[in-house]
């Protein structure tokens, strides 16, 4: 948002402090798909420039946190704000550090904006390695501009440009007095332009007065402590004043200034007010003061408006320079994403290469014994590299070249392909495609992977890798379906986990789609979109079009009334349900002091956290798993609590500092469980969808399936959504079903109930979890105990009010809490 999208009402509601620049820094990174943020707030833009997995997701993300920092409603702020992607986000930021973006053009003071910006986001450490790089980039481009062109000399800066009514106003400025009101930087650059322009005496008026001795004592100014009273005589005493300060209310009102006119020993005496601040420190209706007249950065926008067309031709030669400058920036930066993109295919070929040398010398070695000297294996040795190496050669610059040629092929998967690099560890260089590239009829590279080559989910390791785009089967039957989902880390893991058993089962051939949901892109804060339905919707039209052939949600997830046209086909077996405690200290929630600040972003979570230790300071957090244990290891929060399964399927169970026992915490209806969904009879759309069912049927879970359908009941009878303060566990044991369910209450009150049902049996004995009779049995020791619980409380639980709604998203602080 600039001066050019926004009016200055709006801009003024942008102005952001410097905590609440690190709150918005901290609030989008704790987003699912933000890497990186680095955050420019001055008095006529706000531009949050991120590194992000996906640009619709980052876009949901920086917008929530945008909305939250200035509580202003999305529909409200969108219409305001410009974004940029990819190469046009580059060139947009390297226009904006020459100066090219400013309200007044070719300014070099956002140059130093922009630098103490990414210095205060280094400090932070909010900056990937890529942020770092185009940052630097930025900066020397905006120094380039005005060191290697004639900008300087046709830049206009506000304050300059001010002058230039002022004088009209009060007359030559070499017989002015001039008053800054602040001792901030810009405070200094007006002193410093002031200076300039050989005003004739200048009086810096600051709270702390060392301060303003440093801004105005070198150029033979003075300095006044800022004082109600010294505020009023030195207005009464100046021609011009400057006011620039941080100030988050009015500096100068209408009451101060009838006292310093009142002072004025000329009494007739003009004064010009120049007011640079954002918000505005000169009240508005000053200006309706006889002698007065007063500009601020509206007027100076319009003027600048009005003037852009007046450029004269040797003005339209430097900005033709400077964006030359831009231009060559922009090709170094094609070519620089190229190299970073083949490098480390080509570090992979030569380390296979070494490997090839290290084998033959190795074999050659062994076999001549001892009847060579080592000096002519030595010999041997080189010669062997440097024949690897020319042979290498030609392929290794080939594919750079061709590479910033023509950026839609992949050369750089060809190279992988045809050396078979996925046998070499290309991933110590960063190269993560281990697996075989395989290219789709698009000619656009496919990730894939065996069927046979999948993960026990032991918690330690990831339960599959989350970056395949293709399944393959051990024996191919010749059939490729295709299976939709979410397109978080942990969605895709466990989604490619479901695809890895389906080829083993069946020699399908498992593509896996990614689609997006509205939980990836609405801007609305997830509690206030409900949670039920949120990462669903968009996944089911997907499978109701046709899109995908089957779907896989994490089953807590899932919105439980039916959907018309599909089939919940198979609940693999659940994972632990439990949810886990991960402390910065490793202690356990018994062992966390008083005070500590956990994060969960979880009304049901958070409810039964209060119960328990009353004297934590729980916050509500978002963003993936990877993100809220970030938040912990890097001391903005003591602990998070987060699911088990998640960790579990994610790799990071070592990290586990404590388990909740159901005791404490229940966990959600579902959790841990995995819901598999295809179109039903009644939607098909071609005859594979049948032998969908069939096979889906095959990974079917009837323990977890029972079991879940009980927990799921609780919320249904409750009429409330996946997100309300709703806990429930269902267990089996023989042939009796039992059922722990909690609620919390708008007052944050907690009400558990325990119930637990017979079973039917079959002619074993042994209970018939797929009847339809154990399935009225769930159902309805579901519905006994949300009646229950709702009669105690005498409401239904709401997830946006009273004690279980959830505070901000994860403040702005700064390091860990003792």
């Amino acid at each position: 948002m600039n001066h050019r999208t926004a009016p200055m009402s709006v801009l003024e509601a942008f102005s952001l402090g410097g905590g609440e620049v690190t709150d918005l820094r901290t609030r989008a990174l704790a987003g699912e798909y933000v890497a990186g943020v680095n955050v420019l707030s001055t008095c006529n833009r706000l531009e949050v420039l991120a590194d992000v997995t996906a640009f619709h997701g980052g876009l949901a993300d920086i917008g929530t946190a945008l909305v939250a920092v200035t509580g202003l409603d999305w529909q409200e702020l969108s219409q305001h704000l410009y974004a940029h992607f990819g190469e046009k986000a580059e060139e947009h930021l390297f226009t904006l550090a020459a100066g090219l973006d400013s309200m007044a053009l070719g300014e070099s003071q956002i140059l130093g904006q922009l630098r103490d910006s990414a210095r205060a986001s280094r400090q932070a450490k909010t900056l990937t390695p890529d942020m770092i790089h185009i940052l630097d980039k930025a900066l020397e481009v905006g120094k380039r501009a005005h060191s290697e062109t004639a900008l300087d000399s046709v830049a206009q800066s506000l304050l300059e440009s001010a002058l230039v009514a002022g004088v009209a106003h009060i007359g030559p400025l070499t017989r002015a007095n001039a008053l800054v009101i602040g001792a901030g930087a810009m405070s200094g650059l007006a002193v410093t332009t002031l200076h300039r322009h050989s005003i004739k005496s200048i009086t810096v008026l600051g709270r702390t007065l060392e301060k303003a001795e440093r801004l105005v004592a070198p150029l033979g100014g003075r300095a006044v402590q800022w004082t109600d009273e010294a505020l009023v005589r030195e207005l009464a005493a100046a021609d011009l004043i400057v006011s620039v300060t941080g100030a988050r209310g009015t500096v100068v009102d209408k009451d101060t200034a009838i006292e310093a006119l009142q002072r004025d020993e000329v009494g007739s005496k003009n004064k010009f007010f120049i007011d640079l601040a954002l918000p505005h420190d000169i009240a508005h209706d000053v200006a309706e003061l006889p002698h007065v007249r007063v500009m601020g950065l509206s007027e100076l926008s319009r003027q600048f408006a009005d003037t852009s067309s007046q450029e004269t031709s040797s003005v339209v030669a430097v900005i033709g320079e400077v964006k030359e400058i831009i231009q060559a920036a922009l090709d170094e930066e094609a070519v620089h994403r190229v190299a970073k993109k083949v490098s480390p295919t080509v570090s992979a070929l030569r380390e296979q290469a070494q490997e090839i040398v290290d084998g033959e010398y190795d074999r050659l070695a062994r076999k001549l014994g001892g009847d060579v000297p080592q000096s002519q294996l030595a010999e041997i040795r080189r010669t062997l590299q440097r024949i690897a190496e020319k042979i290498i050669h030609t392929p290794t610059v080939r594919v750079k070249e061709l590479s910033a040629e023509d950026e839609s092929v992949d050369y750089a998967a060809a190279l992988t392909n045809l050396f078979d690099l996925s046998k070499t560890p290309a991933d110590k260089q960063g190269e993560l495609d281990r697996n075989r590239v395989d290219f789709s009829a698009e000619g656009m590279p496919k990730r894939t992977a065996s069927a046979n080559h999948y993960v026990p989910a032991d918690g330690l390791r990831p339960v599959a890798d989350h970056t395949l785009d293709v399944v393959e089967p051990e024996f191919f039957t010749g059939r490729t379906m295709r299976l939709g989902t979410r397109r978080s880390r942990l969605a895709r893991s466990q989604s490619t986990a479901v695809a890895q058993q389906l080829a083993a089962l069946t020699g399908w051939r498992i593509e896996i789609v990614e689609v997006v949901t509205e939980g990836d892109v609405n801007m609305t804060p997830l509690a206030k979109l409900g949670g039920s339905g949120v990462f669903v919707s968009a996944v089911r039209r997907a499978l109701l079009t046709g899109k995908v052939d089957m779907v896989v949600h994490s089953l807590k997830d899932l919105p439980t009334a039916p959907a018309a046209g599909i089939d919940l086909a198979a609940v693999p077996p659940r994972v632990d349900p439990s949810d886990v405690l991960i402390t910065r200290d490793g202690l356990t929630l018994d062992e966390l002091p008083a005070g500590a600040v956990v994060g969960t972003g979880s009304p049901r979570r958070a409810a039964q956290l209060r119960a328990a230790r009353p004297d934590l300071d729980v916050r509500g957090v978002r963003g993936n798993v990877d993100t809220r244990i970030k938040h912990v290891t890097e001391g903005r929060l003591d602990g998070v609590v987060i699911a088990a399964a998640g960790v579990r399927r994610l790799g990071r169970l070592a990290e586990v500092t404590d388990t909740l026992d159901t005791s404490v915490m229940l966990p959600a209806a579902g959790q841990g469980a995995l819901a598999i969904e295809c179109r039903s009879e009644d939607a098909d759309l071609s005859d594979t969808d049948a032998e969908i069912r069939a096979a889906l049927n095959t990974i079917n879970d009837p323990s977890t399936a029972l079991r879940v359908a009980a927990e799921r009941a609780v919320l249904s009878r409750s009429e409330a959504g996946c997100s309300a303060p709703i806990g429930a566990l269902a267990t089996i044991e023989g042939s009796t079903l039992r059922l722990a369910s909690v609620m919390a209450g708008v007052d944050g009150h907690l009400q558990r109930v325990s119930h637990l049902t017979a079973l039917p049996a079959g002619a074993d004995g042994a209970p018939e979890l797929s009847s339809s009779a154990a399935l009225h049995a769930a159902l309805r020791i579901g519905y006994d105990s949300a009646d229950e619980l709702l009669h105690i409380l005498g409401e239904v639980p709401d997830t946006l009010a009273g004690s279980n709604a959830p505070t901000e998203n994860l403040p702005g602080m700064v390091g860990g809490r003792s």
